[in-house]
């Protein structure tokens, strides 16, 4: 409900006390004028009495009507009152008429015996009543004429108040006019009093006002009064510790998003009804969130997650903290790993902090880790078991057999050096590894053609053997900065693919150009092309995986080991370049390496 303010309450009570003390005064002062008046009235008409009685006691005694009315007269005229002379039984002998109109005893009709009983006891009588005909109310006055011992008459004055009614009328009406004039001058010193006293507690008001809205460089007034003085002291204290817990807070606020900005896991909080109220950049950019246009806004219409929606209601409601993984689809689907705290604050309100870890690539190292120990097993068991078996059966009696003991010792050699060329090639794949990682492979500027030419050379005689064609095509002049030997061995590897799934008649095709319009300037492409078995589409994506086969058996029987192809990737990578591969079964495969072009000198 709107609310009074403090210099109408502090005015308004002001006029009620003013306006009562005035009506207060003003009734009082009424009454008490009104009595003096009547008693003025009284004690007039009663000296007039007084006054007729003493000449008529001196003239005429007893007095006559005669000598009444000569000496009434003009004491009734100046007067203004009425004058009856009585007897002394009170039976009425004259009557001179004044200007009141009230005439004898058609103006006192009744209590006219008391008031005679008070003269002839000597005292001088007054008294009073309405006069019902006339409306008006009637004075009356009587005096013994002569001694108190022995009078001989009574002299009765009386008269109406219409003539002091009126004066006293105006003489009310002119206090009336008084009163108003001090009640009008004292509520308006009340209100400038009023709004003296009510601007220091408005003052105060608007700096803790905007004190409120975060100004704190806002001077607080001093105001004069010992209790409004106190309270400026106190709200400049406020001012005060909002200031320092301002600034605190401020830190801790820069330092939780330096800390939270700076944080690879995404922390997402929300309070009970699932909206958020805080996120940082790597919970946005793993849910696809802008952090600005999600604040304050429900989970569910942001994320289109059923999932992280019903991790969200768990986490919020359970006590302990609770763990999760999401899978979120898209080009890539990628493995977010949740780990949720329930929130609560003395209010009773509560939330969530859900902590988001991206543990895609971590699952996969995993996996390929797992695949790797299962392929390495397998690819080595093969060969030690083919070993052991020949040797075993040469103990049990086959060395002394010349043909089979020579037969199954080349069988033990051709394992032999399997085993040697896997072990060469996973020290080789650790070796390129570990350049990859520290980004220390030393490079030097070489002409491609020549690096190309070296490895077609050393895949040519087996080229021969199969029949098929090896053409290399290069500009003499192209060079890059590489390392020979490395690049030299993921040429050799590719063509050598390439011969051992091509068929007698087949051509393989070595080029290399320049790409200028590549997006990170201009790049060198090696290309591998062969009219091969090809690969189908499903085997792509993993070609490049270590001991990651096609065709196992025909691998083998090969002589590959699985890991040229990965050996080729990580050679590509330790150069910053990457490598791809296009293929369709029946027509052929294509193998293509972008290596950064030479940096000009």
């Amino acid at each position: 409900m709107p609310r009074t303010r403090f210099v109408w309450q502090l005015f308004a009570g002001w006029c009620v006390l003013v306006a009562t003390t005035g009506a207060a005064c003003f009734w009082v002062a009424s009454m008490q004028l009104a009595r003096l008046a009547e008693e003025a009235q009284l004690r007039r008409m009663a000296d007039a009495a007084a006054g007729l009685a003493d000449i008529l006691a001196r003239d005429v005694v007893p007095p006559t009507p005669e000598s009444f009315a000569a000496a009434a007269g003009e004491i009734a005229a100046t007067a203004r009152v009425n004058f009856d002379l009585l007897a002394i039984d009170g039976t009425p002998l004259e009557t001179v008429a004044g200007p009141s109109p009230t005439r004898g005893e058609s103006g006192w009709q009744g209590g006219a015996e008391s008031l005679l009983a008070e003269a002839r006891a000597g005292r001088i009588a007054r008294t009073s009543r309405y006069d019902v005909a006339s409306r008006r109310r009637v004075h009356a006055a009587a005096v013994v004429i002569g001694p108190p011992q022995a009078p001989v008459g009574i002299v009765r004055a009386t008269a109406d108040t219409a003539v002091a009614d009126r004066e006293l009328a105006a003489a009310q009406r002119r206090l009336l006019a008084g009163c108003l004039l001090a009640v009008a001058a004292a509520i308006a010193a009340g209100y400038a009093l009023a709004r003296r006293a009510a601007r220091p507690v408005r003052e105060l008001s608007n700096a803790a006002r905007r004190l409120a809205a975060g100004q704190f460089d806002v001077s607080i007034p001093v105001a004069e009064a010992a209790e409004l003085s106190d309270l400026a002291a106190a709200i400049a204290g406020l001012r005060e510790q909002l200031v320092e817990r301002g600034l605190t807070i401020g830190r801790q606020g820069t330092q939780q998003e330096a800390v939270l900005g700076s944080m690879i896991e995404g922390v997402l909080a929300i309070d009970a009804r699932q909206r958020i109220v805080s996120i940082n950049h790597g919970a946005a950019e793993l849910l696809g969130l802008d952090p600005g246009k999600s604040l304050r806004r429900p989970l569910q219409e942001v994320v289109r997650n059923p999932d992280l929606r019903r991790f969200a209601l768990l986490a919020i409601d359970c006590r302990e903290p609770v763990e999760d993984d999401l899978v979120i689809r898209g080009a890539r689907d990628r493995t977010i790993r949740l780990r949720g705290t329930a929130l609560r604050d003395v209010s009773g309100e509560g939330g969530a902090v859900i902590v988001l870890n991206d543990v895609t690539d971590i699952q996969r190292l995993e996996n390929m880790r797992r695949d790797f120990v299962a392929n390495v097993s397998h690819e080595l068991k093969t060969p030690i078991a083919s070993i052991k078996g020949f040797v075993e059966t040469l103990l049990d009696g086959a060395a002394d057999d010349p043909a089979d003991s020579r037969r199954f010792l080349e069988i033990v050699a051709r394992q032999a050096d399997r085993l040697e060329a896997i072990i060469e090639d996973l020290l080789a794949l650790s070796r390129i590894e570990q350049s990859e990682g520290a980004g220390n492979l030393p490079l030097e500027r070489v002409h491609v053609l020549a690096v190309l030419s070296a490895a077609v050379a050393d895949c040519r005689p087996r080229a021969r053997d199969r029949g098929v064609v090896v053409d290399v095509a290069c500009d003499g002049m192209l060079e890059a900065d590489v390392n020979p030997a490395l690049l030299e061995q993921a040429v050799i590897n590719l063509v050598d693919n390439a011969v051992k799934y091509s068929d007698s008649g087949d051509t393989i095709w070595v080029s290399a150009v320049e790409e200028v319009a590549a997006a990170d300037g201009p790049a060198v492409r090696i290309v591998v092309r062969d009219e091969g078995c090809g690969i189908a589409a499903e085997h792509l994506p993993r070609l490049f995986e270590r001991f990651y086969r096609v065709d196992m058996a025909r691998s083998r029987k090969l002589g590959g080991t699985g890991l040229g192809l990965s050996i080729v990737k990580h050679i590509v990578q330790a150069h910053g370049g990457s490598v791809a591969v296009e293929s369709t079964p029946g027509t052929g495969s294509t193998f293509t390496i972008d290596l950064p072009a030479a940096v000009p000198v």
